[in-house]
């Protein structure tokens, strides 16, 4: 069966008129450097003359830096086709050491994959599933190559949706220095950046070249409190029990009481009646604060006339402070009834005297590469070993408090949680809790050999073919400072257990570039991957380009593609955490009123519940196919379009049941809810599972136009969007399909059904400016409350900058981000903790100013 399917795959690409050939950029000629490329896509070196096509999206970091954009996370969100959903914001009231990805079709960061130089890199230790943007040092990244296809054929695993290529500098020469600063209008988020950089030696005249840069950077954080959209209260705004001045649930009635009813502290908490809520989001950073060094480090070696040796060293080391709202007891705490003390209040205290739960994530990411790469006997080759890890601590800094040591103080007399008084305070503090939590690791081992040459004169043209072999060795582990997580509260870790898991895997793949007729021609490439833990499996791709005028051509896929569970998939440690949205708890109150005998009054309550996710080792590989069919058109050299539409199916999907498919069938997932013995609700088990299928399909588009020179200099501008029109999946296995085209559905957010980038660029001798603008179209908002009916508007941004270069040597940019200060568009989304917007997906920093300059000697 599985036979017959990519049969019909390769049938469906062979009846397609088209191509994936490549985009490559030339060296310069009096570079000394080799003429003959590998660009992103495929494993075949050619000469420049011979790319036609572009399939490939080439984005110059030298361009992108002009609009303001400091960090990779940055320019990969000014990518039409990239719908991420977690950036290092993501920090705020999670555990994700900082990390930002990428999802290039709004697919996952599991399907994207990231590349330094051609290889990969480690995956982040936390998240486990993808590389960290934020490891990758920009300041000598000189270009990104993002190919927009099915990719395992040519690099296996990870490749589904996409690759992004980030290609370093090959070499520097010279003394630079460079810095910036971006000052935000509304207070708080501050950049500044400095990089420095010194390169010795010419390729071409000298045969070698060494270079180092390093590079620092400092992001401010912003305060909920500093943007009024983040710090609004309205009827969706969401609140807490477990508030200051607190609450307590009666251990003998077991109703929720308030011994400072009415007299709550508003705006901050509330009294709705019976309770004092505390509205949480009104506490936090929305913007982390952010402070990283990079450094690389290169030496290039000329041997000969057609062979390089370079031994390259990469180190980023990134520091992410968070804030969140004052911790929660959550009935963890007690105190004896004052009506039968044989029995226990809960307490639902915030603890406001010790201020914001403040914490740190230190993520420091290494890669060492040793590269071999020439000509031998007419065959091109490239050969490389090399090691690449990720270290992620993390860290209590202020605000957390120790479970035993509160218990111990409120049982004695010592602490009492309602004196409203603040002659407490060093109570308060005497129960604090500081201390590292955790520190993960991820390691790769590999090592890659791969040659391609022309073989075979053909009536159209030479045949090329290429043949490779990689070996890795993966490898994750988790270590918990259980002293700190066992008794620290509302880290969601004190149930938790070290995990560890490795794993071996080898590929072997091949690939051919077949001229069929002088304007036809063909793509042929297949992988074979072996894993360790997961078994085989062997993917083909096939690939077409028709060009029967010089204006014009056809281009289409066909691939099958696999991706292996991760380490982290299958190892992730068991952690306890709060749900994104709030809940009652049907199982101990199932009229929504009343709870069962036993059962306490928070389970009538809609608030956030506890929920427990965690790896499976026995999950199966997730499996894929794409198709794609696109048109290229050149009327005019100054004009070029295409559009490119694809289709992608995966099968066998690996994540966690979305948490409101399981509360809305407690009866079915009945064994996933943790109860006491007393009926209530400890928590809730979701972890990584086989789902069901996601089937997805759009078309990219891209325009570029060069206008004629003109007095006033010289204009260009160009269009790239990514329209989807399909975007559906199966939340459960052999479930119904839901779609989140245009619309908020679950905790994943929305798939934007229209994304683009458009920018214009003007040049006239020494002086540049671009107008650029990032959009996103709108959706029905998540509306999960009674009587909600929002939808979120369109989302807009304009950045625009000048440049002025003096002699080549010092150039100097200035600008302004976010031009028309456009405010992110309402959202009642209540899965992050930001709230009254959708922090995945907008930037609260608002109307910022710019000065960028560099200096070289």
């Amino acid at each position: 069966m599985r036979s017959q399917k990519k049969q019909l795959v390769l049938a469906l690409a062979m009846a397609g008129m088209a191509s994936h050939a490549p985009f490559a950029f030339a060296a310069e000629a009096n570079s000394g450097q080799l003429d003959r490329v590998e660009i992103t896509g495929s494993n075949i070196k050619r000469s420049i003359k011979q790319e036609k096509a572009l399939p490939v999206t080439i984005l110059k970091t030298e361009d992108l830096a002009k609009q303001g954009l400091t960090t990779v996370e940055q320019v990969v969100n000014s990518i039409a086709a990239n719908q991420s959903s977690q950036g290092a914001a993501a920090a705020v009231g999670a555990s994700t050491g900082g990390a930002a990805f990428a999802s290039l079709r709004g697919l996952g960061n599991q399907y994207t994959l990231v590349l330094l130089d051609g290889r990969r890199m480690a995956n982040q230790a936390i998240d486990g599933t993808s590389a960290d943007l934020n490891a990758i040092p920009l300041s000598v990244i000189d270009r990104v190559e993002v190919l927009l296809d099915g990719a395992s054929a040519i690099y296996g695993t990870d490749a589904i949706g996409g690759v992004m290529n980030f290609i370093t500098k090959k070499s520097l020469k010279g003394f630079s220095i460079g810095g910036s600063f971006s000052n935000p209008q509304h207070g708080g988020g501050d950049d500044k950046n400095i990089n420095v950089s010194y390169g010795y030696g010419d390729l071409g005249n000298d045969g070698f070249n060494i270079y180092g840069a390093i590079d620092y950077q400092k992001k401010d954080p912003v305060m909920a409190s500093q943007r009024g959209f983040a710090s609004l209260i309205n009827k969706d705004t969401g609140s807490s029990p477990n508030a200051w001045p607190g609450n307590y649930v009666d251990g003998v009635t077991g109703d929720l009481m308030t011994p400072s009813a009415p007299n709550c502290r508003p705006p901050f908490s509330t009294f709705n009646g019976e309770n004092c809520q505390e509205y949480y989001s009104l506490y936090p950073s929305i913007i982390p604060e952010v402070e990283q060094v990079s450094g690389v480090i290169k030496a290039t070696k000329r041997i000969g006339d057609n062979h390089e040796l370079s031994l390259q060293y990469t180190r980023t080391e990134t520091t992410t402070t968070s804030q969140n709202a004052p911790l929660p007891t959550g009935g963890d705490i007690t105190r004896a009834n004052a009506v039968d003390p044989s029995k226990r209040d809960q307490l639902y205290v915030r603890t406001i005297p010790l201020g914001n739960r403040v914490t740190e994530a230190n993520s420091v990411t290494q890669r060492l590469m040793l590269n071999m790469e020439g000509l031998i006997a007419g065959w091109d080759y490239r050969a490389g070993i090399g090691r690449s890890e990720n270290l992620v601590k993390e860290n209590l800094n202020s605000g957390y408090v120790s479970k035993s040591k509160m218990q111990s103080a409120v049982d004695s007399g010592a602490l009492d949680p309602f004196d409203l008084s603040g002659n407490n305070l060093a109570a308060w503090r005497s129960v604090s809790m500081t201390g590292q939590t955790k520190e993960a690791k991820s390691t790769i081992d590999m090592a890659d050999i791969k040659a391609s040459r022309e073989v075979l004169q053909l009536p159209a043209g030479m045949m090329a073919i290429a043949f490779g072999a990689e070996v890795r060795r993966e490898s994750l582990s988790t270590v918990y400072n259980k002293a700190v997580t066992r008794d620290a509260l509302s880290t969601g870790q004190n149930k938790t257990e070290d995990a560890a898991g490795s794993r071996n895997s080898y590929s072997l793949y091949g690939e051919a570039d077949i001229p069929v007729l002088k304007n036809l021609d063909a793509q042929l490439a297949a992988r074979y991957d072996h894993y360790s833990d997961s078994g085989s499996s062997f993917n083909p791709k096939v690939a077409m380009k028709y060009q029967p005028l010089p204006q014009l051509m056809f281009r289409s896929s066909a691939s099958t593609g696999f991706r292996a569970p991760s380490l982290y998939n299958m190892h992730k440690p068991n952690q306890l955490q709060l749900t994104g949205r709030a809940y009652v708890d049907y199982g101990a109150c199932p009229n929504g009123k009343t709870p069962v005998p036993g059962a306490n009054a928070l389970a009538c309550q809609s608030i956030q519940r506890d929920i427990r996710y965690g790896g499976n080792k026995n999950l199966e590989p997730e499996k894929s196919s794409s198709l794609s069919f696109g048109i290229v058109i050149e009327p005019v050299k100054s004009f070029t379009a295409s559009a490119d539409f694809w289709w992608t199916m995966i099968k066998n999907q690996i994540n966690v049941i979305p948490e409101d498919t399981i509360f809305a069938n407690p009866s079915k997932y009945s064994d996933r809810f943790i109860r006491d013995s007393n009926g209530n609700l400890s928590y809730l088990v979701d972890d990584y599972s086989n789902l069901g299928n996601l089937s997805a399909a759009g078309v990219d588009i891209k325009m570029n136009w060069l206008l004629p020179r003109t007095a006033i200099g010289t204009f260009n501008a160009s269009l790239d969007g990514t329209y989807l029109s399909k975007y559906s999946y199966q939340k459960e296995k052999e479930g119904p399909y839901f779609s989140n085209l245009g619309s908020y559905i679950d905790a994943n957010g929305p798939a934007f059904r229209w994304q683009h980038t458009l920018s214009m660029n003007w040049s006239l001798g020494a002086w540049s400016g671009v107008l650029a603008q990032n959009y996103r179209s709108g959706y029905t908002d998540s509306n999960s409350k009674k009587g909600q009916n929002n939808t979120v508007r369109p989302y807009s941004t304009w950045n625009l900058s000048g440049s002025y270069a003096w002699n080549k040597q010092l150039t100097v940019t200035a600008g302004i981000k976010n031009l028309f200060d456009q405010e992110p568009p309402y959202s009642n989304q209540s899965d992050t903790t930001p709230r009254s917007y959708d922090p995945r997906f907008t930037d609260p920093m608002g109307r910022s100013f710019f000065l960028k300059a560099n200096y070289k000697l």
